[in-house]
């Protein structure tokens, strides 16, 4: 077994950034508003991937680090676990995107600024 870790950075309160990562990953497993995970047939139903950890981070300056670690088994060539790597990346930037425009589109920062 192997460990593919990626992560990214990104300017939403922590909170709001796990409520925006169970819709992302939910509204792109059932075909919904973001586009990622399954956005081709190979990483839903043939990925070399057994399981996967999300962890957030959130730093001084309020920004918050997801981090995504893979456990597969490698099953093909040397090219699997770069294509597994580089469909994290697509994925976790996707996230990114996805974070901003619903942080934008809620307000998400105001929710901080009440809760204080």
């Amino acid at each position: 077994m192997e460990t593919i870790s990626e992560s990214i950075r990104t300017d939403v309160p922590a909170r709001f950034a796990g409520r925006a990562w169970d819709e992302f990953v939910f509204g792109s497993r059932l075909g919904g508003r973001p586009r990622s995970l399954s956005d081709s047939r190979w990483w839903v139903d043939e990925s070399p991937v057994e399981s996967g950890v999300v962890k957030f981070a959130r730093d001084r300056a309020g920004q918050v680090t997801v981090t995504v670690e893979l456990a597969y088994e490698p099953q093909g060539g040397p090219d699997e676990a770069q294509r597994v790597r580089e469909h994290l990346r697509h994925d976790l930037e996707s996230f990114r995107r996805y974070t901003d425009e619903r942080c934008r589109e809620t307000d998400c920062r105001s929710e901080t600024r009440r809760a204080a």
